[in-house]
Protein backbone atom coordinates (compact mmCIF):
# COMPACT_ATOMS: atom_id res chain seq x y z
CA UNK A 1 0.00 0.00 0.00
CA UNK A 2 2.54 2.76 0.96
CA UNK A 3 4.51 1.69 -2.42
CA UNK A 4 1.48 2.12 -4.07
CA UNK A 5 1.39 5.50 -2.57
CA UNK A 6 4.96 6.01 -3.13
CA UNK A 7 4.39 5.32 -7.16
CA UNK A 8 1.05 7.85 -6.90
CA UNK A 9 2.74 10.74 -4.74
CA UNK A 10 6.15 10.74 -4.65
CA UNK A 11 6.99 11.84 -8.12
CA UNK A 12 4.82 14.79 -7.29
CA UNK A 13 6.58 15.45 -3.97
CA UNK A 14 9.95 15.38 -5.32
CA UNK A 15 9.17 17.67 -7.88
CA UNK A 16 7.76 20.09 -5.61
CA UNK A 17 10.82 19.55 -3.37
CA UNK A 18 13.10 20.03 -6.26
CA UNK A 19 11.14 23.43 -7.17
CA UNK A 20 11.15 24.56 -3.73
CA UNK A 21 15.02 24.15 -3.54
CA UNK A 22 15.54 25.77 -7.24
CA UNK A 23 13.66 28.74 -6.09
CA UNK A 24 15.23 29.01 -2.19
CA UNK A 25 18.94 28.98 -3.88
CA UNK A 26 18.02 30.93 -7.29
CA UNK A 27 20.70 33.83 -6.95
CA UNK A 28 19.21 37.28 -6.53
CA UNK A 29 19.05 38.93 -9.96
CA UNK A 30 20.11 42.42 -9.90
CA UNK A 31 21.94 43.09 -13.04
CA UNK A 32 20.94 46.41 -14.45
CA UNK A 33 19.10 47.25 -17.58
CA UNK A 34 18.18 51.02 -17.95
CA UNK A 35 16.28 50.70 -20.81
CA UNK A 36 13.71 47.73 -19.03
CA UNK A 37 14.14 49.57 -16.06
CA UNK A 38 12.23 52.68 -17.40
CA UNK A 39 9.59 50.03 -18.87
CA UNK A 40 8.68 49.31 -15.68
CA UNK A 41 8.89 52.47 -14.14
CA UNK A 42 6.53 53.97 -16.46
CA UNK A 43 4.14 50.67 -17.11
CA UNK A 44 1.97 51.51 -13.85
CA UNK A 45 0.82 48.01 -13.87
CA UNK A 46 -0.22 45.78 -11.64
CA UNK A 47 2.95 43.57 -11.52
CA UNK A 48 5.33 46.52 -11.09
CA UNK A 49 3.08 48.19 -8.33
CA UNK A 50 3.10 44.64 -5.83
CA UNK A 51 6.09 42.81 -7.14
CA UNK A 52 9.30 43.11 -5.33
CA UNK A 53 12.37 42.40 -8.13
CA UNK A 54 11.55 45.45 -10.46
CA UNK A 55 11.50 47.95 -8.25
CA UNK A 56 14.14 47.20 -6.17
CA UNK A 57 16.31 47.02 -9.45
CA UNK A 58 15.56 50.21 -10.72
CA UNK A 59 15.91 52.03 -7.96
CA UNK A 60 19.49 50.69 -7.38
CA UNK A 61 20.65 51.27 -10.59
CA UNK A 62 23.66 53.67 -10.21
CA UNK A 63 23.60 55.52 -13.22
CA UNK A 64 19.49 56.99 -12.86
CA UNK A 65 17.81 58.04 -10.13
CA UNK A 66 14.30 56.21 -9.89
CA UNK A 67 12.26 58.10 -7.69
CA UNK A 68 8.52 56.48 -6.46
CA UNK A 69 5.81 58.29 -7.12
CA UNK A 70 2.94 56.61 -5.15
CA UNK A 71 -0.73 56.72 -5.83
CA UNK A 72 -3.36 55.48 -7.20
CA UNK A 73 -5.11 55.27 -11.09
CA UNK A 74 -3.71 59.01 -11.88
CA UNK A 75 -0.30 57.58 -13.27
CA UNK A 76 -2.37 55.62 -16.39
CA UNK A 77 -3.69 59.29 -17.69
CA UNK A 78 -1.18 59.87 -20.03
CA UNK A 79 -0.96 62.96 -22.57
CA UNK A 80 1.82 64.86 -23.51
CA UNK A 81 2.84 66.71 -20.41
CA UNK A 82 2.64 63.60 -18.09
CA UNK A 83 5.56 63.18 -15.48
CA UNK A 84 7.07 60.49 -17.72
CA UNK A 85 6.92 62.04 -21.21
CA UNK A 86 8.71 65.94 -19.52
CA UNK A 87 11.52 64.02 -17.59
CA UNK A 88 12.58 61.84 -20.61
CA UNK A 89 12.14 64.52 -22.60
CA UNK A 90 14.17 67.29 -21.07
CA UNK A 91 16.74 64.72 -19.63
CA UNK A 92 15.95 64.83 -15.80
CA UNK A 93 18.15 64.18 -13.18
CA UNK A 94 15.77 61.51 -12.17
CA UNK A 95 12.82 59.35 -13.56
CA UNK A 96 9.78 58.60 -12.22
CA UNK A 97 8.70 54.91 -10.99
CA UNK A 98 5.25 54.98 -10.53
CA UNK A 99 3.51 52.58 -7.90
CA UNK A 100 -0.08 52.57 -7.71
CA UNK A 101 -3.25 51.44 -9.69
CA UNK A 102 -6.74 51.91 -9.51
CA UNK A 103 -8.53 50.93 -5.27
CA UNK A 104 -4.97 51.01 -4.01
CA UNK A 105 -4.91 53.12 -1.20
CA UNK A 106 -2.07 54.07 2.33
CA UNK A 107 -3.02 50.27 3.02
CA UNK A 108 -1.24 48.69 0.08
CA UNK A 109 1.13 51.45 -0.17
CA UNK A 110 2.26 50.60 3.49
CA UNK A 111 2.79 46.66 2.54
CA UNK A 112 4.42 47.71 -0.95
CA UNK A 113 6.87 49.89 0.87
CA UNK A 114 8.06 47.39 2.87
CA UNK A 115 9.64 45.73 0.09
CA UNK A 116 11.80 48.52 -1.05
CA UNK A 117 12.72 50.34 2.75
CA UNK A 118 16.23 49.95 2.25
CA UNK A 119 16.05 51.54 -1.38
CA UNK A 120 14.18 54.41 -0.01
CA UNK A 121 15.83 55.23 3.07
CA UNK A 122 17.18 58.89 3.03
CA UNK A 123 15.49 58.94 -0.68
CA UNK A 124 12.84 61.36 -1.39
CA UNK A 125 9.13 60.95 -2.74
CA UNK A 126 5.81 61.93 -4.50
CA UNK A 127 3.02 60.64 -2.96
CA UNK A 128 -0.78 61.47 -4.31
CA UNK A 129 -3.08 61.98 -2.02
CA UNK A 130 -7.07 61.79 -3.33
CA UNK A 131 -9.50 62.54 -1.23
CA UNK A 132 -11.90 60.62 -2.19
CA UNK A 133 -10.07 57.68 -0.83
CA UNK A 134 -11.32 58.64 2.67
CA UNK A 135 -14.62 57.25 2.45
CA UNK A 136 -16.62 56.13 5.34
CA UNK A 137 -17.12 52.02 4.19
CA UNK A 138 -14.15 50.55 3.99
CA UNK A 139 -12.55 49.36 0.58
CA UNK A 140 -13.78 45.97 -0.06
CA UNK A 141 -10.98 43.43 1.07
CA UNK A 142 -10.41 41.95 -2.74
CA UNK A 143 -9.14 45.41 -4.04
CA UNK A 144 -6.87 44.73 -1.13
CA UNK A 145 -5.74 41.48 -1.94
CA UNK A 146 -5.17 42.07 -5.73
CA UNK A 147 -2.00 44.15 -4.69
CA UNK A 148 -1.09 42.18 -1.49
CA UNK A 149 1.45 39.07 -1.94
CA UNK A 150 3.21 36.66 0.46
CA UNK A 151 6.53 38.93 -0.30
CA UNK A 152 4.90 41.95 1.55
CA UNK A 153 3.52 39.81 4.22
CA UNK A 154 7.46 38.56 4.99
CA UNK A 155 8.92 41.71 4.23
CA UNK A 156 6.29 43.59 6.71
CA UNK A 157 6.93 40.99 9.51
CA UNK A 158 10.32 41.42 9.36
CA UNK A 159 10.44 44.66 9.36
CA UNK A 160 7.93 45.67 12.23
CA UNK A 161 9.35 46.92 15.79
CA UNK A 162 6.64 45.62 17.83
CA UNK A 163 5.64 49.71 17.92
CA UNK A 164 1.87 50.78 17.23
CA UNK A 165 2.16 50.87 13.71
CA UNK A 166 2.35 47.51 13.65
CA UNK A 167 -0.27 46.50 15.61
CA UNK A 168 -2.51 48.63 14.11
CA UNK A 169 -1.27 47.79 10.64
CA UNK A 170 -1.31 43.61 11.33
CA UNK A 171 -5.11 44.52 12.52
CA UNK A 172 -5.95 46.34 9.62
CA UNK A 173 -4.29 43.00 7.39
CA UNK A 174 -6.25 41.00 9.43
CA UNK A 175 -9.78 42.55 8.34
CA UNK A 176 -8.51 42.65 5.31
CA UNK A 177 -7.02 39.62 4.46
CA UNK A 178 -8.75 36.97 6.87
CA UNK A 179 -7.26 33.87 4.97
CA UNK A 180 -3.77 35.00 4.53
CA UNK A 181 -0.82 32.70 5.61
CA UNK A 182 1.25 33.20 8.67
CA UNK A 183 -2.01 34.43 10.36
CA UNK A 184 -0.90 33.41 13.69
CA UNK A 185 2.24 35.48 13.75
CA UNK A 186 -0.03 38.66 12.37
CA UNK A 187 -2.51 38.09 15.14
CA UNK A 188 0.41 38.26 17.86
CA UNK A 189 1.25 41.53 16.44
CA UNK A 190 -2.27 42.69 16.33
CA UNK A 191 -2.19 42.29 20.31
CA UNK A 192 1.13 43.96 20.64
CA UNK A 193 2.51 40.88 21.96
CA UNK A 194 6.50 40.27 20.64
CA UNK A 195 6.97 37.21 17.94
CA UNK A 196 9.42 34.20 19.45
CA UNK A 197 12.27 33.32 17.85
CA UNK A 198 10.78 30.36 16.63
CA UNK A 199 8.83 32.89 15.03
CA UNK A 200 11.75 34.55 13.42
CA UNK A 201 13.14 32.02 12.18
CA UNK A 202 10.40 30.78 9.99
CA UNK A 203 9.89 34.11 9.23
CA UNK A 204 13.50 34.61 7.87
CA UNK A 205 12.94 31.48 5.87
CA UNK A 206 9.98 32.26 4.12
CA UNK A 207 11.48 35.79 3.19
CA UNK A 208 14.23 34.48 1.53
CA UNK A 209 12.18 31.86 -0.24
CA UNK A 210 9.95 34.81 -1.41
CA UNK A 211 12.65 37.33 -2.17
CA UNK A 212 14.19 34.08 -4.68
CA UNK A 213 10.82 33.59 -6.03
CA UNK A 214 10.45 37.05 -6.59
CA UNK A 215 14.24 37.38 -8.74
CA UNK A 216 13.16 34.53 -10.74
CA UNK A 217 9.80 34.96 -11.91
CA UNK A 218 10.43 38.51 -11.78
CA UNK A 219 12.85 38.36 -15.34
CA UNK A 220 10.13 36.28 -17.13
CA UNK A 221 7.26 39.40 -16.77
CA UNK A 222 6.04 40.89 -19.34
CA UNK A 223 7.94 43.39 -20.19
CA UNK A 224 6.65 47.32 -20.84
CA UNK A 225 8.09 48.11 -24.18
CA UNK A 226 4.93 48.49 -26.17
CA UNK A 227 3.47 50.71 -23.01
CA UNK A 228 6.48 52.84 -22.94
CA UNK A 229 6.69 53.70 -26.67
CA UNK A 230 2.38 54.34 -26.60
CA UNK A 231 2.41 56.34 -23.61
CA UNK A 232 6.15 58.51 -23.53
CA UNK A 233 7.84 57.97 -26.90
CA UNK A 234 5.21 58.60 -28.73
CA UNK A 235 4.85 62.00 -27.13
CA UNK A 236 8.10 63.28 -27.27
CA UNK A 237 8.82 64.38 -30.65
CA UNK A 238 5.73 66.40 -29.96
CA UNK A 239 7.25 68.64 -27.67
CA UNK A 240 9.71 71.47 -28.38
CA UNK A 241 13.47 70.64 -27.57
CA UNK A 242 13.71 74.10 -25.29
CA UNK A 243 12.20 73.54 -22.54
CA UNK A 244 9.71 76.45 -21.89
CA UNK A 245 6.45 76.26 -19.54
CA UNK A 246 4.47 78.89 -21.91
CA UNK A 247 5.65 76.58 -25.13
CA UNK A 248 4.30 73.31 -23.06
CA UNK A 249 1.34 75.15 -22.18
CA UNK A 250 0.26 76.28 -25.76
CA UNK A 251 0.70 72.03 -26.55
CA UNK A 252 -1.12 71.14 -23.40
CA UNK A 253 -3.77 73.57 -23.96
CA UNK A 254 -4.52 72.86 -27.72
CA UNK A 255 -4.29 68.86 -27.22
CA UNK A 256 -7.11 69.43 -24.58
CA UNK A 257 -9.50 71.34 -26.99
CA UNK A 258 -9.24 68.79 -29.48
CA UNK A 259 -9.46 66.73 -26.99
CA UNK A 260 -12.63 67.37 -24.93
CA UNK A 261 -15.20 68.16 -27.74
CA UNK A 262 -18.48 65.91 -27.42
CA UNK A 263 -19.23 67.06 -23.25
CA UNK A 264 -19.70 71.06 -21.59
CA UNK A 265 -17.62 68.57 -18.44
CA UNK A 266 -14.46 68.90 -19.68
CA UNK A 267 -13.52 65.35 -19.63
CA UNK A 268 -11.40 63.70 -22.47
CA UNK A 269 -13.76 62.81 -25.05
CA UNK A 270 -13.05 58.63 -24.94
CA UNK A 271 -13.20 58.69 -21.43
CA UNK A 272 -16.85 60.49 -21.43
CA UNK A 273 -17.82 58.06 -23.66
CA UNK A 274 -16.75 55.17 -22.27
CA UNK A 275 -17.41 55.74 -18.74
CA UNK A 276 -20.21 58.61 -17.82
CA UNK A 277 -22.35 59.50 -21.33
CA UNK A 278 -24.54 55.97 -20.84
CA UNK A 279 -25.14 56.47 -17.05
CA UNK A 280 -25.18 60.34 -17.22
CA UNK A 281 -28.73 60.44 -15.28
CA UNK A 282 -27.78 57.91 -12.95
CA UNK A 283 -24.91 59.94 -11.88
CA UNK A 284 -26.86 63.16 -11.21
CA UNK A 285 -26.95 64.32 -7.22
CA UNK A 286 -25.06 60.29 -6.81
CA UNK A 287 -22.73 62.33 -4.45
CA UNK A 288 -24.30 64.29 -2.36
CA UNK A 289 -24.43 62.21 0.90
CA UNK A 290 -20.71 61.62 0.56
CA UNK A 291 -18.44 62.63 3.46
CA UNK A 292 -14.66 61.91 3.64
CA UNK A 293 -14.10 63.74 7.05
CA UNK A 294 -15.11 60.19 8.78
CA UNK A 295 -12.86 57.67 7.37
CA UNK A 296 -10.34 54.46 8.54
CA UNK A 297 -7.93 55.81 5.66
CA UNK A 298 -7.02 58.61 7.81
CA UNK A 299 -5.73 55.97 10.51
CA UNK A 300 -3.94 54.29 7.23
CA UNK A 301 -2.45 57.25 6.09
CA UNK A 302 -1.00 57.48 9.45
CA UNK A 303 1.16 54.42 8.81
CA UNK A 304 2.85 55.58 5.63
CA UNK A 305 3.77 58.98 7.11
CA UNK A 306 5.06 56.79 10.26
CA UNK A 307 7.03 54.76 7.73
CA UNK A 308 8.55 58.19 5.89
CA UNK A 309 9.77 59.09 9.02
CA UNK A 310 11.59 56.16 10.26
CA UNK A 311 12.79 55.60 6.71
CA UNK A 312 14.35 59.23 6.72
CA UNK A 313 12.30 59.89 3.56
CA UNK A 314 11.57 63.30 2.03
CA UNK A 315 8.45 63.07 0.46
CA UNK A 316 6.05 65.82 -0.83
CA UNK A 317 2.53 65.30 -1.14
CA UNK A 318 0.71 66.25 -3.88
CA UNK A 319 -3.47 66.80 -3.14
CA UNK A 320 -5.57 65.67 -6.35
CA UNK A 321 -9.12 67.77 -7.02
CA UNK A 322 -12.41 66.98 -8.20
CA UNK A 323 -13.45 68.18 -11.43
CA UNK A 324 -15.74 71.16 -10.35
CA UNK A 325 -18.62 70.74 -13.10
CA UNK A 326 -18.92 66.90 -11.90
CA UNK A 327 -18.99 67.75 -8.53
CA UNK A 328 -21.59 70.08 -9.21
CA UNK A 329 -23.70 67.37 -10.84
CA UNK A 330 -23.07 64.96 -8.68
CA UNK A 331 -24.19 66.88 -5.88
CA UNK A 332 -20.47 66.60 -3.79
CA UNK A 333 -20.65 69.02 -1.26
CA UNK A 334 -17.59 71.57 -1.92
CA UNK A 335 -17.70 72.40 1.67
CA UNK A 336 -17.41 69.39 2.77
CA UNK A 337 -14.35 68.17 0.67
CA UNK A 338 -12.54 71.09 2.08
CA UNK A 339 -12.22 70.31 5.47
CA UNK A 340 -11.43 66.70 4.04
CA UNK A 341 -8.24 68.47 2.52
CA UNK A 342 -7.75 70.96 5.87
CA UNK A 343 -7.99 67.84 8.06
CA UNK A 344 -5.35 65.43 5.75
CA UNK A 345 -3.33 68.73 5.62
CA UNK A 346 -3.51 68.89 9.33
CA UNK A 347 -2.57 65.39 10.06
CA UNK A 348 0.68 66.07 7.45
CA UNK A 349 1.73 69.34 8.39
CA UNK A 350 1.25 69.20 12.25
CA UNK A 351 4.14 65.92 11.54
CA UNK A 352 6.48 68.01 9.79
CA UNK A 353 5.46 66.71 6.47
CA UNK A 354 5.05 70.65 5.07
CA UNK A 355 5.87 69.75 1.41
CA UNK A 356 2.75 69.70 0.32
CA UNK A 357 1.24 70.69 -3.30
CA UNK A 358 -2.57 71.13 -3.41
CA UNK A 359 -4.95 71.16 -5.94
CA UNK A 360 -7.90 70.60 -4.20
CA UNK A 361 -9.30 74.35 -5.26
CA UNK A 362 -8.39 73.83 -8.74
CA UNK A 363 -11.04 71.89 -9.72
CA UNK A 364 -12.89 73.81 -12.07
CA UNK A 365 -9.88 75.70 -13.79
CA UNK A 366 -9.81 74.64 -17.56
CA UNK A 367 -8.25 71.93 -18.75
CA UNK A 368 -6.74 70.86 -15.18
CA UNK A 369 -8.72 67.55 -14.75
CA UNK A 370 -8.83 65.21 -17.23
CA UNK A 371 -11.52 63.16 -16.53
CA UNK A 372 -13.58 63.18 -12.91
CA UNK A 373 -10.89 63.74 -10.94
CA UNK A 374 -7.73 62.94 -12.16
CA UNK A 375 -4.92 65.70 -13.04
CA UNK A 376 -4.65 65.98 -16.91
CA UNK A 377 -3.01 68.48 -19.68
CA UNK A 378 -2.52 71.80 -17.31
CA UNK A 379 -3.32 70.12 -14.58
CA UNK A 380 0.06 68.12 -15.30
CA UNK A 381 2.30 71.09 -15.86
CA UNK A 382 0.99 72.58 -12.36
CA UNK A 383 2.31 69.43 -10.57
CA UNK A 384 5.52 69.21 -12.90
CA UNK A 385 6.21 72.94 -11.61
CA UNK A 386 6.04 71.47 -7.78
CA UNK A 387 7.55 68.15 -8.44
CA UNK A 388 10.24 69.07 -10.35
CA UNK A 389 12.15 72.00 -8.28
CA UNK A 390 11.85 69.33 -5.53
CA UNK A 391 13.57 66.37 -6.70
CA UNK A 392 16.25 68.62 -8.89
CA UNK A 393 17.51 69.89 -5.84
CA UNK A 394 17.44 67.22 -3.34
CA UNK A 395 17.52 67.63 0.00
CA UNK A 396 17.28 65.60 3.49
CA UNK A 397 14.12 65.09 5.09
CA UNK A 398 13.16 67.32 7.37
CA UNK A 399 12.68 66.89 11.60
CA UNK A 400 9.05 64.54 11.37
CA UNK A 401 7.45 64.69 15.21
CA UNK A 402 5.17 61.61 15.15
CA UNK A 403 1.91 61.71 17.35
CA UNK A 404 0.52 58.57 17.85
CA UNK A 405 -3.42 60.09 18.36
CA UNK A 406 -3.51 60.07 14.53
CA UNK A 407 -4.21 56.23 14.78
CA UNK A 408 -7.01 56.75 17.25
CA UNK A 409 -10.59 55.84 16.13
CA UNK A 410 -11.61 59.22 17.93
CA UNK A 411 -9.08 60.91 14.90
CA UNK A 412 -10.68 58.96 12.31
CA UNK A 413 -14.26 59.82 12.97
CA UNK A 414 -13.46 63.58 14.02
CA UNK A 415 -15.41 66.07 12.29
CA UNK A 416 -14.66 69.36 14.01
CA UNK A 417 -12.17 72.03 14.19
CA UNK A 418 -8.97 70.42 13.74
CA UNK A 419 -6.86 72.62 15.93
CA UNK A 420 -9.31 71.87 18.63
CA UNK A 421 -8.86 68.10 18.35
CA UNK A 422 -7.13 66.81 21.66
Amino acid sequence: MLKRLWLIFGPLLLASLLVFLLIFFYPENLSHNLLEEKYSAAAASTESFKERSQKVRAFTDPNMRFVPFLGSSEWIRFDSMHPAVLAEKYNRSYRPYFLGQAGAASLNQYFGMQQILSEIENRQAVFVISPQWFTEEDYEPASFQNYFNNDQLTAFLENQEGDIAAKHAAKRLLKQNPGLSMRGMVEKLSKGEELTEVDHTIINLFARFNERQASLFGQFSIRGQLKYKEHVENYLKDLPDQFSYDALEKIARKDAEENTTNNDMGMENHFYNTQVKKDLKKWEGYQKNYNYLKSSEYNDLQLILNQFAKSKVNVLFVIQPVNKKWMDYTGLSEDMYQKAVHKIRYQLESQGFTNVADFSKNGGDPYFVKDTIHLGWLGWLAFDKAVDPFLSNPKPAPTYHLNERFFSKDWATYDGDVKEFQ
